[in-house]
């Protein structure tokens, strides 16, 4: 027999080969990749009607007390919190100084009330020397002016010697009006300058809420406002005052002060107060409502992502504020509108998707 070798298998083996390779069906390439699955969701309309801002109970006028002179604080006679009549005394100036000034205005007042009296005498005896021809005119001119001058010197003192009597008031400083001490600083003890503020001291009168406006508020800004004081107070009604002209450098938001209708007595400054405000009915968007993982937080600011013909595309949102397990916010598309539900993150411009209903 003769031996098996491998140019034999090979020859035996080939119609095999051929045979199984026409048995197997042509190899055809691997589909693309499917786009991916999205869930959507129809903006709804929100159905929270308002909208709120929360701040604080003010007074009308707050008022920093000062002295209008400097001194070391002899007397101090409030504390924080203090409720202070009109013309009560606050704090008192160690008044030494300010004696010694009076009686130093007083001395030179009486020195040149003496100059001014002997300069007139002077002057009335050469007007009658010059009537009967025994005095020159040049003489009896030099005489006038010399006691015009002495009268104004006159007048300066009395100016001094009234400044002076002013400053011994000024050594103490009493309530403009009455109100309530917001703070007090100053010690006995303590050397002050002019204007520097020892106290704040809130007037009484008319209450306000101070708000802070965000910057895509401000140009819609209710007037009216209904004030919701923390804890059980009554519902007050707040009217618009006054709003910042510029925004605040470092919160980007405009202060605002809403005049409370009328003021409680229980009603304590600091009182955290809530403003609810209806919406515009002029506005040209509505309060849309979404859930939390449909809107997508960007440098540029926050959007959705909006279906269109099986493709999504992005539509920037102003976020209102958060509801639950929804965003309330504002846009140009109609409710409705289905928008990308989950998975926003990973979506490009123009992208394909396919829809999967909740």
């Amino acid at each position: 027999m003769r031996p098996f070798t491998l140019p034999m298998f090979l020859t035996l083996a080939s119609p095999i080969l051929l045979l199984l390779s026409a048995c197997q069906p042509g190899v055809e390439e691997m589909p693309d990749a499917l786009p991916p699955w999205v869930l959507t969701v129809p903006l709804e309309v929100s159905s929270v009607a308002t909208w709120s801002l929360t701040g604080a109970v003010q007074a009308r006028h707050e008022i920093p007390l000062s002295f209008r002179i400097g001194g070391e604080i002899l007397e101090r006679h409030i504390d924080a919190g203090d409720r202070v009549a009109a013309g009560q005394l606050l704090f008192r100036l160690d008044p030494r100084d300010v004696i010694q000034q009076r009686i130093a205005a007083e001395a030179a007042e009486a020195s040149a009330r003496a100059e001014t009296e002997n300069a007139e005498r002077e002057r009335d005896r050469l007007a009658d020397l010059l009537k009967k021809r025994l005095a020159s005119q040049q003489d009896f001119e030099r005489a006038a002016t010399a006691a015009r001058a002495a009268s104004e010197r006159l007048r300066a003192a009395q100016a001094t010697l009234a400044q002076a009597l002013n400053a011994i008031g000024y050594a103490s400083l009493t309530a403009p009006a009455a109100g309530v001490v917001l703070e007090a600083n100053g010690q006995v003890g303590q050397v002050v300058t002019a204007g520097q503020t020892l106290a704040m001291l809130a007037e009484d009168g008319p209450r306000e809420v101070e708000v802070h406006v965000p910057e895509d508020r401000r140009d819609r800004l209710p007037s009216q406002a209904i004030a919701e004081p923390f804890g059980t107070g009554p519902a007050l009604t707040a009217t618009l005052r006054e709003i910042a002209g510029t925004a605040d450098p470092v919160a980007r938001t405009w202060r605002a002060r809403y005049r409370l209708s009328e003021t409680p007595s229980d009603l304590a400054l600091g009182t955290t107060v809530t403003l609810h405000f209806e919406p515009d009915p002029d506005s040209e968007l509505l309060a849309l409502r979404v859930p939390l993982g449909a809107v997508l937080e960007r440098a540029e600011g926050p959007l959705v992502w909006r279906l269109a013909d099986g493709h999504v595309q992005p539509e920037p949102v102003t976020l209102l504020g958060l509801d639950g397990e929804y965003a309330r916010i504002q846009t140009a598309l109609a409710p409705g509108t289905p928008v990308v539900a989950l998975g926003v993150n990973r979506l490009q411009p123009g992208q394909a998707v396919r829809v999967r209903q909740p």
